[in-house]
């Protein structure tokens, strides 16, 4: 299903745990030269500032084309500009699948351009073309459209919108409900976030996903901090106010706000404990990260400080946090240090990188053979005959 050559993204797998053995003295320049030569990498992949150039290039070149081709053809009507739009956005994806296919380009700069403007044209023409379809609508539309992208080139940042235009399909299914919403809205956001985090932890290791591990990881992230926010006070308290239009005044309290403000606080902690326990980098950041959450949502309803003091006090804190995990772990315990190595994965694909580097340094030894029909020079004699055999 991926556009991108199976093989080449397999040896770039493999070129890119060698270069993470390496950095971590594994194996020696030579042998990581050596794995390159024998597991090439016919993609085009220019460095970062190129990367960023091309981006840009390309973003400014369709734009020019986009809106020279509109005044040319001089359309005004909403739906004939709807049309324009859907048009080139597919022209935009075939350019997208020639360059990747022909060309062999790969996170080149011109083919996330082509991707995220072929995406944003094909969203705009479906506003344009119906313009009045619900928000629930909206969200399929552009789950499929996403979920079917990051198949295809799995993208990153794509599986971010799939995970939350599938988010917003199901908060836009379930507000129909009504009051029932209301109370079981939170939970049902933080039980969909949990699940779809275990899924990504669980299944991110399979060989049928490599091509998309970095995209469960994100997916993964995501999910943690979207089961925060589903239990947060103050998402869970604004959002119901202006979408579910309790008429909540300043001071007012949402219903089991009590429980609310026990998972602010709590989570993140848990978050922070849970990966030292399990050995989990994704979560012990993730929690530290959110440790600011707690004091930004605690200083908006009770202004105990100015808030440049509330974000310095959230910073102190997530320092501290961070300096007493570093302490605690300085000594290994359980297998788990702060020493950690590039990739925390590189445990499992040691035994990968060593038969690599067994299959590129094998040579068989030449063996001498000898031609067992030449026989050498003789000579008899007897009876005065004489001759060479």
């Amino acid at each position: 299903m991926i556009a991108y050559n199976h093989t080449s993204l397999d040896n770039l797998l493999i070129n890119e745990e060698a270069s993470v053995a390496l950095n971590n003295e594994l194996i020696s320049k030579e042998e990581a030269d050596a794995i390159k030569n024998v597991y090439p990498v016919n993609l085009y992949t220019p460095n970062l500032f190129i990367r960023i150039g091309l981006f840009l290039l390309t973003v400014v070149i369709v734009l020019m084309g986009f809106g020279l081709f509109w005044l040319l053809t001089k359309i005004e009507s909403e739906k004939g500009i709807g049309t324009l739009v859907l048009i080139v956005s597919l022209m935009l994806y075939t350019a997208l699948e020639f360059l990747i296919r022909e060309k062999k380009h790969y996170r080149s700069g011109i083919d996330d351009a082509l991707l995220w403007l072929s995406i944003a044209f094909m969203s705009i023409a479906a506003a344009l073309l119906f313009p009045y379809i619900s928000f629930l609508a909206r969200s399929v539309l552009i789950f499929i459209l996403t979920f079917y992208i990051l198949l295809r080139f799995g993208n990153i940042l794509i599986s971010g919108l799939v995970y939350l235009s599938f988010l917003a399909i199901v908060f836009y299914a379930v507000i129909r409900l009504g009051d029932v919403a209301k109370i079981i809205m939170p939970f049902l956001l933080m039980a969909i976030s949990f699940f779809v985090y275990w899924l990504m932890k669980k299944n991110k290791h399979n060989s049928r996903v490599k091509y998309y591990k970095t995209s469960c990881t994100f997916v993964e992230i995501l999910a943690l901090v979207t089961l925060y926010a589903a239990g947060n006070y103050f998402v869970v308290r604004e959002v119901s106010n202006s979408m579910f239009e309790l008429g909540l005044k300043e001071g007012e309290s949402i219903p089991g706000g009590w429980f609310f403000w026990i998972t602010t606080i709590l989570l993140p902690i848990a978050y922070i404990f849970r990966g030292i326990q399990k050995k989990d980098v994704v979560i012990l950041r993730t929690g530290l990260v959110l440790v600011a959450a707690i004091v930004c949502t605690i200083r908006y309803y009770h202004h105990i400080a100015p808030l440049e003091v509330a974000i310095t006090i959230g910073g102190i804190i997530m320092i501290i946090i961070a300096y007493a995990i570093t302490k605690y772990l300085t000594t290994p315990r359980h297998g788990f240090t702060h020493a950690e190595p590039n990739d925390p994965a590189l445990a499992g694909w040691l035994q990968v990188e060593s038969l690599v580097v067994t299959q590129t340094f094998h040579q068989t030894t030449p063996v001498e053979t000898v031609d067992q029909t030449k026989f050498g020079g003789g000579s008899g004699g007897g009876g005065g005959a004489t001759g060479g055999f």
